[in-house]
Parts: structure tokens; sequence; C-alpha cells
């Protein structure tokens, strides 16, 4: 089925009760239709990983999401993006080469949903407000926690970002071990970000036969590569490793 949606606004339908139905469905829906920054396609994990989750409504065309654009990237890269949350964009844009060109031009770190994908109008027909740019901030399950629109009343994306920073401010003060967690195998403290960094060391990156390589700890990898035990290279971009372990995201840079 097709769904019509109109560029310069979408129609909210989210009716009371059906957002955690939507939302818990979120794996199902953005199976095969995810794409890292650099255009290769991941898996649904890559989004749904993380304990909160931003869709992100934009689109070059619009005025307000250029100005807003460069600010959300800002907050990912200097609030552990990709780790501790993650942005999923959900392009208004009116062609896909708009899209790829407004992603690369914004240097936006985080995966989009397809352009040419059910997925993607999906998304704008369950959560879309009454303009962009807008962030839905999502939990685990579903729950939508902040929205840019107050029924009809635009509260800016900005208000959702505010949000995000009281809940990842009390996640911080009750962990403040590791904030990322425990073990479910050992029951010890996971390592934090801050210690993989030190324990892994990017040198440097490269490409061959269309793959992205790097250089850890002077020895060559490239995804599917385990550093250390359970300890897996998922994504290697232009700019960041990405591992795993026990489901937890950590991005290793230069």
């Amino acid at each position: 089925m097709k769904f019509r949606i109109t560029i310069v606004s979408c129609t909210a339908i989210l009716l009371s009760g059906c957002s955690v139905k939507v939302a818990s469905s979120l794996d199902t829906t953005l199976t095969d239709t995810v794409m890292d920054h650099q255009g290769e396609m991941v898996d649904s994990g890559y989004v749904l990983n993380t304990d909160y989750l931003l869709l992100y409504l934009s689109a070059h065309w619009c005025g307000p999401c250029r100005s807003f654009t460069p600010k959300l990237v800002k907050y990912y890269n200097e609030n552990q993006g990709g780790h501790l949350f993650q942005v999923l964009f959900v392009s208004s844009d009116k062609s896909e080469a708009e899209m790829k060109n407004y992603m690369k031009e914004a240097r936006m770190p985080w995966p989009a949903v397809l352009y040419h994908s059910e997925a993607r109008n999906m998304l704008k027909l369950q959560y879309g407000g009454g303009g962009i740019p807008q962030l839905i901030l999502l939990d685990k399950k579903g729950n939508i926690l902040a929205d840019s629109f107050k029924g009809k009343k635009y509260l800016g994306p900005q208000h959702v970002l505010n949000e995000l920073d009281t809940l990842l401010e009390k996640r911080l003060k009750t962990r403040e071990v590791d904030p990322v967690g425990l073990s479910e195998a050992t029951g010890q403290a996971l390592p934090t970000p801050d210690r993989l960094a030190k324990k892994y060391i990017v040198d440097g990156f490269g490409k061959a036969k269309n793959q992205n390589m790097a250089f850890v700890n002077g020895k060559l990898v490239v995804a599917g590569n385990e550093l250390d035990k359970g300890v897996i290279v998922e994504v290697i971009t232009d700019s960041y490793v990405e591992v795993s372990y026990e489901n937890n995201r950590y991005q290793l840079r230069p």
C-alpha cells in the first residue's frame, strides 16, 4: 500500500494508545531500510541498540532545518551519539539525490532511512507533526518521551534535546562508575567509551575493493573482525571505527 505524503507538512494520525504498538515494531519496519551516513546498508540494530532514539524529520529545502542540523550534529558528537542515544534521519527532501547531498553537506554522522522505502513513508505518517524540523524522542520500548509538537503547538527540536539532556544527566548520575551498565555475563562493569578508546588506538583509515579498513593498535581491521573476545568491529567510516560489546556500541576515533 502506497501512502501519499505532502512535503510541506505531514499529518499526524498518532491515535491515543497506538504509539507503543507502532514503535514496538520499529525493528520490523526498519529491516533492510537503514543506511549509515556514507550510504552503506546497516542492520536495524545499528539504530535500535541504544536506550534512546531520536527520529529527525528534516529536509535541505527547509531553511530552519539547515539552521538546526549543525546544532544537532554538534550535540551528537559531544554527547556520545551512537552510544548513549542514536539519531535516525527521516528525509522530506524532494529526491534521493537531494537527501544524500544534504547528509554530506551537513556532515550528518547518524544513519538514515532509505529514501525509496515504505519505512520512510510509514515513519513520517505515524510520527510527523505539522512541519519540520521535527525531533521525536523514543525510549527502548518505543514510548514517545518528547516531541517537537505538543498537539498542534510547535515547541521546536531544541525542546526535545533539552528533554534528552535531562535523561542523560540522570542516567550518568545513577551510573557514576560506568554509564554503559553491567555485563550480563559476569555482572562486572562494562568498559566505558573512554576506557575502550585508551585500549584500542585508531591509527588511520583506508579503503580497498569498496571496503573500508582501519588500523587499530597497528593492525589492519575490517568490519566483522574481532579486536578481542566479544569486541566486534561493526562499522568503519572515514572518521571512526564502531565496535560492539554485549549489545553496546562504541565509537573509536583517532
